[in-house]
């Protein structure tokens, strides 16, 4: 498959500072692609730069198997974003305010189809409510709104929960899914790494401008290579006992008051017989298959190398 954007070698420094290193990655058609990193990993940087808002130092970007550089206006135009908080009129009304920036995309889009952009992120019932009344969680829902407004075939969400409580954050997870389902792709930049193992099917892990890892969720959280956190009463003898056996072939590692064991999910029962029938008693045993405990070990892991 083609895909709807690539990037190859992407580049961008500050004076000392490279905030962007060596960046390379693709996004397919209908994917909801997750975008992660801790603070300062790059990711906006990196959301600004398919947008054009600031100049890469070096490497290229095609979206729509075009050339950025020599085709904004035409990408852009098929592009809906909203990066960090949206830029909003405080004093106009939500409405007001979609009806704005859909005359700025140059289309023709009715009242009811703007009600119904307002409706999708539940705001329905305060479009004609100024925007300086709103809660940062509103803004950013009516910021959605108007990422969307133009119909958009890629949509890029920096943060899109930001400021939003529980029901806030589950409209926006269903808001995208359903995104996803007329076929639109979506890059999606988060910190609440669970939502984005609930939408995501692909992902990118960076840190400190460098990528980790990307490829399919289900891939990279295969339950083949569940991890699991173990308390024995002797951590340093189970630990020996462990690599010195038939199970070395598996990953482990000892880490604070416990041991960490990287196994196939249906041996995790052999595995604490093994230890129970050679004189280690088990206290805990908890499967840690999850995104976030995937994402902060290979973040640790590189850090420590």
């Amino acid at each position: 498959m083609t895909p709807l954007l690539h990037v190859e070698q992407l580049n961008k420094s500050y004076k000392n500072l490279s905030a962007v290193k060596n960046l390379s990655f693709s996004v397919y058609p209908g994917d909801v692609f997750g975008f992660l990193g801790q603070n300062g990993a790059g990711k906006s940087t990196t959301l600004r730069m398919l947008l054009s808002l600031i100049v890469p130092t070096s490497g290229s970007i095609q979206i729509f198997n075009k050339d950025l550089n020599r085709n904004r206006s035409y990408i852009l135009s098929r592009i809906g974003a909203v990066i960090e908080k949206p830029d909003l009129y405080k004093y106009l009304t939500a409405y007001q305010n979609l009806k704005l920036f859909a005359s700025m995309s140059g289309k023709k889009i009715p009242k009811s189809t703007l009600l119904e952009q307002l409706d999708k992120v539940g705001l329905l019932s305060r479009a004609d409510s100024k925007v300086a009344t709103y809660s940062q969680g509103m803004k950013q829902r009516l910021g959605i709104a108007v990422a969307l407004v133009h119909d958009p075939e890629l949509v890029i969400l920096d943060e899109p929960t930001n400021g939003l409580d529980p029901q806030g954050i589950a409209d926006v997870r269903n808001l995208i899914l359903d995104l996803s389902k007329q076929g639109k792709t979506v890059i999606v930049s988060s910190h609440l790494l669970g939502e984005i193992e609930l939408i995501a099917n692909r992902m990118l892990v960076m840190d400190k401008g460098v990528k980790l890892v990307e490829g399919d969720v289900s891939t990279l959280l295969d339950p083949k290579k569940l991890k699991v956190r173990i308390q024995t009463q002797n951590n340093a003898a189970a630990f020996s006992l462990f690599a010195n056996s038939e199970w070395k072939k598996f990953e482990a590692t000892q880490q604070e008051n416990a041991l960490h064991f990287t196994i196939e999910k249906e041996l995790m029962a052999d595995l604490l017989t093994f230890f129970v029938s050679n004189g280690v008693g088990v206290l805990s045993a908890e499967p840690l298959h999850s995104l976030e405990d995937y994402f902060l070990n290979i973040t640790q892991k590189t850090n420590h190398d």
